[in-house]
């Protein structure tokens, strides 16, 4: 992965004083793909997760290193041009970038259907706390297969293909999952089935360690298994992805995880589907091969304690709320001697089935918290929640009950209820993004005008703010110098808004730089600079760049 591909294009070259910045941009095309898939011949080793040892470091040396981590001014660095995150071995643009439809939605990543006509158990499955095995179908095609608990039937099968769904629409690369019934009789022990550990120790399988499983599983009233189906990657599994540094036996991986915005920008989406399951042990890093090619690409699984699910099944009190050692919530509480309220002792479970500890009412984007702390999150800011935030906007309430709906939930109250809860949260997460940066996006020049949409006000979100918003632009040319221009346009109710006739820069193809100061109630946001040279080929301008402060 060549940072100069992915960190903005800039040229730091402007030594004059101005009231803009020095970035300039590159009058080259924005680059929508990263070159991160060069031939990796020999696989990368493999990385080992003891969840135990995770979360001693998570709860004991993390907290201690985040008191002197300097996160802040360390902004993303696997961004193009225009402040958005390209195609890669990580991410894939979809929603973000086109319209997805919904039969998009119903299919997902799966490319083919599980076939359950014969299930061949291979191995007991080894890692997660669910009880599960390893099968091929009867096509040979290598499964997962999580039966649901006796505990919570449907919930975790359901909450697990509706994410997957969810994730895959907004971008992220994930295995092919389904939900799937199957009787006893269409399981069969392969003659070479073995139990193993987390350790690699293994012993042959047996007909009881089976029925084991199945005794802790949810039977249907038909007498069926009602189970998650996660299809093998292809390629050689490497284990989860560092949350920090770099895998330094892949040459293509060389941004530092904790400055990638798509992983920061899973603070946003896991807070908003209240998946506190964050881990590395719930990604999955694969050596592949594609055109005589071999390299690493990364995946996210196991979606299964989504909605509140994790708090349910452990029985834990301010899951979403707090970290399982919270020593900020322990102080608070001492130095209150015990009658600080917590802001999750108002939360109930909802009496719909298959539902986790999930609520709209409850559900504060800026202080959500994962079971642990992981280390991108700990370095996210405006501009990668602005990302996350736009991305998530695009998901339309038929897209939400879309993925739901896949989730084959046995209830439709569960599917009403759930919707209904996720565009409520998708709304205040929208909110809380979009009020405190400058959310103007959509720029694109109609002639000589520049035009952009402000998504606070386009997604009506505070629609009092429409009276009180104000852009004030001005305009500079490649050297920094302030061209005789300037333009002040009050906000248009539908939050669409041009400046007209846009300067030309004296020199470098047209270069002008057009420095936007959005006003809210009075108060000035930080200013976005919009960079525009004119296309060596054609001579029309064209948007080269974008600069948030």
């Amino acid at each position: 992965m060549k940072r100069a591909s992915l960190i903005l294009a800039v040229l730091a070259g402007c030594a004059c004083p101005s009231a803009i910045g020095p970035a300039r941009f590159k009058n080259v095309p924005i680059a929508w793909r990263v070159n991160d898939r060069a031939d990796v011949p020999r696989a990368p080793e493999p990385r080992p997760f003891v969840i135990q040892v995770y979360y001693v470091e998570a709860n004991i040396y993390r907290p201690i290193n985040s008191a002197f981590l300097l996160t802040s001014g360390k902004h993303a660095l696997d961004v193009n041009a225009l402040d958005e995150v390209p195609d890669s071995s990580w991410f894939e643009n979809r929603i973000g970038r086109r319209d997805v439809s919904f039969d998009e939605i119903k299919r997902g990543p799966n490319v083919t259907a599980i076939d359950t006509s014969k299930i061949t158990v291979t191995q007991s499955k080894t890692t997660g706390a669910a009880a599960g095995f390893v099968a091929r179908d009867g096509r040979g095609d290598k499964y997962v297969i999580k039966p649901d608990d006796k505990a919570a039937p449907v919930a975790e099968s359901a909450a697990d293909v509706a994410v997957q769904r969810l994730m895959w629409t907004l971008g992220y690369h994930v295995p092919e999952n389904s939900v799937i019934y199957f009787s006893r009789d269409q399981l069969v022990l392969g003659r070479d089935a073995v139990v193993k550990d987390q350790f690699g120790h293994e012993r042959p399988m047996t007909e009881q360690d089976l029925q084991d499983i199945l005794d802790r599983s949810h039977v249907t009233p038909d007498g069926k298994f009602r189970a998650l189906a996660s299809k093998y990657l292809p390629g050689k599994p490497l284990g989860g992805w560092p949350q920090s540094g770099v895998r330094e036996d892949d040459p293509n991986d060389q941004i530092p995880h904790e400055h990638m915005r798509v992983l920061r920008a899973i603070y946003l989406f896991n807070g908003w589907l209240n998946q506190t399951d964050t881990k590395e042990g719930n990604t999955l890093d694969m050596w592949v091969e594609h055109d005589k090619q071999h390299y690493v690409k990364h995946f996210l699984v196991d979606f299964g304690k989504a909605f509140g699910l994790l708090g349910k099944l452990l029985n834990r009190e301010g899951n979403g709320f707090r970290y399982e050692t919270d020593y900020s919530y322990r102080l608070r509480s001492l130095f209150s001697l015990g009658v600080w309220v917590r802001p999750y002792e108002a939360t109930r479970m909802p009496d719909v089935p298959a539902v986790g500890l999930f609520d709209a009412e409850h559900y504060d984007p800026s202080a959500w918290k994962a079971i642990a702390r992981y280390e991108p999150f700990e370095y996210v800011d405006d501009r990668d929640l602005f990302w996350a935030a736009k991305l998530l906007a695009r998901l339309t309430p038929e897209h939400i009950r879309t993925a739901l709906e896949v989730g084959r939930y046995e209830d439709p109250r569960s599917v009403d209820y759930l919707t209904d809860v996720l565009v409520a949260r998708q709304r205040k997460a929208m909110k809380w993004v979009f009020g405190k940066t400058v959310a103007l996006d959509g720029f694109e020049l109609a002639g000589k005008a520049l035009c952009f949409d402000d998504l606070l006000l386009t997604h009506k979100l505070e629609p009092g703010m429409v009276a009180m918003t104000q852009y004030d632009a001005t305009a500079y040319d490649h050297s920094g110098r302030e061209l005789q221009w300037s333009r002040s346009v009050l906000a248009a109710s539908n939050g669409h808004s041009c400046l007209r006739d846009v300067p030309k820069g004296p020199d470098h193809d047209g270069y002008s730089i057009i420095r936007i100061v959005n006003w809210r109630d009075q108060r000035a946001l930080a200013p976005i600079e919009v960079h525009i040279a004119d296309d060596p080929a054609t001579h029309a301008p064209r948007i080269i760049g974008i600069h948030r402060q």
